[in-house]
């Protein structure tokens, strides 16, 4: 009976951490917003093997990265694109969460010509 009870306990944890992963990805494809702003400073953060985009906006910390389900493939042309001191149309999707260090996620920009 033990036996029973250890494989119920083990698939309801197995359940409820792919459910909680489903969420954790789905944060970078929620939340869509357009804003203007003018870029501070952008630079590469890297871990392990990997490189993380960042740009400060305004204030704001933004990551640019792929998103698959986006079939969104281009970060590194995005990020060699946006200049520092222009000012842009930015699409976002995600949250930012400063305990996880996650980002709002640029994905789509375009620059505002000079008044």
């Amino acid at each position: 009976m033990t036996d029973n009870i250890k494989i119920v306990f083990g698939t309801i944890a197995g359940i409820v951490l792919i459910g909680l992963l489903v969420f954790v990805v789905s944060i970078g494809y929620q939340n869509e917003e357009t804003i203007e702003c003018t870029i501070e400073d952008k630079w590469v953060k890297r871990k392990d093997k990997s490189d993380m985009y960042l740009v400060q906006c305004d204030n704001e910390v933004y990551q640019i990265t792929d998103l698959l389900f986006k079939g969104k493939f281009n970060s590194s042309d995005i990020y060699a694109n946006l200049k520092v001191g222009n000012t842009y149309e930015i699409t976002t999707t995600g949250y930012r969460f400063e305990l996880l260090s996650m980002y709002k996620n640029i994905n789509e920009y375009e620059k505002v010509e000079d008044k």
